[in-house]
C-alpha cells in the first residue's frame, strides 16, 4: 500500500500526463482527482461484517498486522456499529492519531507525575494502540481519520470521493479538507494552500495524497 512520492510541480505534472496515457485520454478529456491530508498516525483496518465491529488489526508488514480489536474499543471516532445499512463485508482503513493540543496535555501530566515524556504524536498514538493493556489505549486521547477500504463485499459508489461520503453517513470522521480537482493547476493551488496551513492543524501531517477519483 505504498505511495508513489512526488517532490515539485513537474514531477505532479508527469503523473497526470502518465495517468492520461495510461487511461489513452486526449489532454482536454474530463479528469477528475482527489486530494487529501496524508495523516501522520499510524494505519489500521476496521472489519465489519453485516455492519459490526469483528476486528481491527494494524498495517503490520503489509500482509500480516497485530489485532488492536480490544483497543478500538476505546477510540470514540470509530463506531461499534455501523450507521445505515452496510454491505454484509466491509472493511475501513484510516489512521490512528493524536492531535497536537492532547499530545501536549498528555506530556503535562507524565511531566507533572514526574514520568518520562514523549517525542512526538504520531510514536505516542502508535504505541497507545498496540499496548496489550487495553486500559491504557484507554486513558489516550486517540482519533479516527476514516479515508479508504479494503474487501468490500458490494461497492456502494464508484468514485473515491464517493466512497469517503459513504464512511462519513457510516458514522466515521473524513477529513474535511479533502476536496475534488480537475486539473494539475489546481491540485498544486491545494498543496499550497494547505502547506501555508499545516502549521496551524490540529493534527500532523506529511504531505497531500492525490488520487484519480474515478474508481
Amino acid at each position: 500500500m505504498s505511495l508513489d512520492n512526488a517532490f515539485s510541480a513537474q514531477e505532479v505534472e508527469e503523473w497526470v500526463a502518465r495517468v492520461r496515457r495510461f487511461l489513452s485520454l486526449a489532454d482536454d478529456a474530463p479528469l477528475a482527482f482527489t486530494a487529501e491530508d496524508k495523516i501522520d498516525g499510524l494505519s489500521c483496518s476496521l472489519r465489519y461484517e453485516t455492519g459490526a465491529l469483528v476486528r481491527a488489526a494494524t498495517r503490520g508488514d503489509g500482509q500480516v498486522g497485530e489485532d488492536v480489536t480490544p483497543n478500538v474499543a476505546h477510540i470514540s471516532d470509530i463506531p461499534h456499529q455501523l450507521d445505515g445499512e452496510a454491505p454484509e463485508v466491509f472493511e475501513i482503513r484510516g489512521e490512528v492519531y493524536m492531535t497536537k493540543e492532547d499530545f501536549a496535555e498528555l506530556n503535562d501530566r507524565q511531566a507533572a507525575a514526574g514520568k518520562q515524556t514523549y517525542v512526538n504524536p504520531r510514536n505516542t498514538a502508535a504505541g497507545s494502540l498496540r499496548q496489550l493493556d487495553a486500559s491504557v489505549t484507554a486513558g489516550r486521547a486517540l482519533k479516527f481519520f476514516a479515508y479508504a477500504w479494503g474487501e468490500v463485499s458490494e461497492m456502494p459508489s464508484d468514485t473515491q470521493m464517493g466512497m469517503v461520503g459513504v464512511l462519513k453517513d457510516f458514522g466515521f470522521v473524513t477529513n474535511p479538507l479533502m476536496a475534488v480537482f480537475d486539473s494539475v493547476e489546481k491540485l498544486l493551488e491545494h498543496y499550497h494552500a494547505i502547506e501555508m496551513e499545516r502549521g496551524e492543524l490540529a493534527y500532523d501531517i506529511d504531505g497531500v495524497v492525490y488520487k484519480v477519483d474515478d474508481l
